[in-house]
Order: C-alpha cells, then structure tokens, then sequence
C-alpha cells in the first residue's frame, strides 16, 4: 500500500530491469530514509505538518470570495449536491464552486474547514509556471532561453540546450534516471524518484538526470523537468522564490499565508509539488487563470503568458505548459510511456475550454472560462476517479 501511495504521489516510473542509477552517498541515504518516513503516506494531502523544513510564502487578507446563491450565479442547487455527494464519496476533504468570481458552493468534511491547509502534490507546478510571467515581463527570463543560460552548472552541457518553454511542457528529453533493479517495495533511497523529493540537495539532484531524446520530440511527464525550470527562474530572481511568490501573485491575490516545501533549511523548495495552501487560495489561483492573470483589479501575470500557459504543447495537445487540458478528449490519460499511473475520463468534458490543475490523487482546479467557472476538491486518493465527473455535473446545472 505505502508503495503505491508514493507512487500516486510522485508519479514514479517503474524500475528498469538491470540499471544501476546514481546512489546516493550513505549520509544522504540516511536522510532521504528518515524523511520518508516521516510523511504519514495515506494522510499525506492533509498532514501538512510533516513536509518539513518550510518556507512561508506570505499571503494577503486571506479573505473568502464574495458569496451568492446558485440560483442568482445561474447554477442549479441540486446539481452542486449531485456533485458534492459525488466528492464526499470518494473520500474529500473539500469542495469549492465559483461562477463569475462570487463563491456558489463551498463545503468540507472529516473535520476539516476553510481555515485547513493542504499539501496538494503537483498542483504547485501550476504555481511556478505562472511566477514565470512576472519575471518574464521584467525580461530577466525567456520562455525559449536555453536553459544553460540560467543554470550555470550546464552552461558548457548539451543539456544546456534544451529551453525553458521545452522543460514547462515536459519536452525536454531529459531521461527520468533509471531506477535500481528490483520491485519498488519497499522505496529504496536511491530511486529517483525518492531522492528528488527527500535529498537534501534537490538542486544537485535534477541537474544530475542524462539525457536520452533531442528537446522537443516527445513529451514525458517529468519532476524532473519541473524542478529544473523552477531553478532557473529562481536563478534570475533577486531573492527568495517564495518572496517573489508572495509578492508579485500571492499577496496582491488575496490569498493566506502559504508554505513552500524545502529540501533543507535555506535550501530549494519542491517546484513540482507540496505547496501547503487552503482550499480557498486555490479557488483564487483558479480565478487568476480564469482571469487571464488578473485579480483585484491589477494585471498580476501577463495575459500573454496565461494564453501560453493554455495553449497546447507540441508533443501533447492535453496539456500546456505546467497545466492539463480536458479538449481532445482523452478517455484514459497516460502521463508517460514509463509511467503506469492512469487517469480516466470517462466521457468527454462539457466545455472544449476546461483546463486543470492535476495533484496526485485527484487533487484539482478545473477552470472552465466559457462558463465563469473554477471548481476545487481535495481531498484522499480513490480508486474509481473520474476526471470528467465532476465539472461535468456543475455544467450540467447550469440554467442561464
């Protein structure tokens, strides 16, 4: 069971049959063992207090969205709980309707409230890729820069080459290392995937990964590539990450405090995943997209570079840079060829616009411009999600 919760929660690739991979030295193996450990694997969505060291991204009024009736946002009551009674049967924690900005629908179970924090796994892609605008904007960073530009250890390396758009759209080439030969129970320090999210060097780690494919021929869901695109930007940045999160989107958006997850004190926050957040904050990043960047009356990440962000990537037309697309319909949707993990849907969504933040275990925002409309749920892995199911039961009560 532990197995395959890291694997949900980490999108491992299985192991490759007679690979030695990188080990790591004993120290770090140690580290990355007790880390692991430490992270209670079927409460790691809601146990917040376990992705340790954090950094805090600071937040603004944290105040909720302004409310309404379904009735007066043009959305049928009996819908919403046909969609709620969905969420709370497949083990959530939250669920969150917004329809023209004004909050419609907003519940929470096992104890949990609007106050509650969150480790969302891959949703925090979507985070990073939107810092990019601002920094973009300022001209301190280019979607198609090379990345050796910005990563100085690969400024004489091939893998130098490859840009920052190709890393955001999982088209970078980059090998996932192999992983150590044998069945991947229980965890071994020394697969990828485990020292990527519990070395204490993370940096060292994603600058270590080979490369087997030219940048640009095929796509391949990678934390990997996610991570290396976060250094980057943070490369550029006059201080702390976090700080240019709060400042330039978090704050000025209105969100609470939030917290980065760090490999060590001082050290790199996980680009690809854990940003602890409240439910609320989320349905406010899904509102920003919705917004083509805009919230509170200020134009906080270019339109330009959301409109990026949404358009298909040239490998894969279901997803953009950092972020999914529901149009074509995929009914089973693979996240590599060496990634067992799938994800149904099991008719196609109801609006060709829907695009989505997708965090392990049926972490997500669906945000559906057509209809105004940005749906959060989080909550523990199920077994028979559907990702379809649920924006397409709030369309389905749309009444104007």
């Amino acid at each position: 069971m532990i197995a395959r919760l890291l694997a949900a929660l980490l999108l491992a690739a299985p192991p490759v049959a007679g690979a030695a991979g990188a080990q790591p030295a004993p120290d770090e193996a140690a580290i990355i063992a007790a880390r692991a450990a430490a992270l209670p694997m079927a409460r790691g969505v809601e146990a917040v207090e376990a992705y340790q060291p954090a950094e805090t991204v600071r937040g603004g009024s944290g105040r909720a969205l302004p409310a309404t009736t379904p009735a007066r946002a043009g959305l049928s009551a009996a819908a919403l709980e046909k969609a709620a009674a969905w969420a709370e049967a497949r083990q959530s924690h939250a669920l969150l309707v917004a329809r023209g900005g004004r909050l419609v629908f907003e519940r929470y179970w096992n104890g949990f409230d609007r106050n509650s924090r969150f480790s969302t796994a891959s949703m925090m892609k979507a985070v990073m890729a939107l810092a990019y605008g601002p920094a973009i904007a300022e001209e301190r960073i280019g979607l198609d820069d090379p990345v050796g530009r910005h990563l100085r250890e690969w400024r004489a390396d091939p893998r130098g080459r490859v840009t920052i758009r190709q890393l955001l759209a999982m088209e970078s080439g980059l090998a996932f290392p192999p992983q150590p030969p044998g069945p991947p129970a229980p965890p071994s320090p020394a697969s990828p995937t485990m020292r990527i999210m519990f070395a204490p060097d993370i940096r060292a780690v994603a600058l270590s990964v080979p490369q087997d494919a030219p940048p640009g021929s095929r796509f391949a869901y990678s934390n990997f590539d996610s991570q290396l695109a976060g250094e980057a930007l943070a490369a550029v940045l006059p201080g702390r990450f976090a700080d240019h999160l709060s400042r330039r989107i978090w704050k000025p958006m209105g969100a609470a405090d939030a917290a980065l997850f760090l490999d060590r004190e001082g050290g790199s926050p996980h680009y690809f995943c854990c940003l602890q957040a409240r439910p609320m904050d989320w349905l406010k990043l899904g509102e920003l997209i919705r917004n083509r960047g805009r919230a509170g009356g200020r134009q906080l990440v270019p339109d330009a570079h959301v409109a990026a962000m949404l358009a298909p990537s040239a490998t894969n037309p279901s997803f953009g840079l950092q972020i999914w697309r529901g149009s074509p319909h995929v009914p089973v949707r693979r996240y590599s060829a060496t990634i067992a993990l799938t994800v149904p849907a099991a008719e196609p969504f109801a609006r060709d616009d829907v695009v989505f933040l997708d965090g392990a275990g049926g972490q997500r925002v669906y945000v559906i411009p057509s209809a105004g409309l940005t749906i959060v749920r989080i909550g523990r892995p199920a077994a028979d999600w559907d990702d379809s199911a649920l924006p397409n039961m709030v369309l389905a009560g749309l009444t104007r």
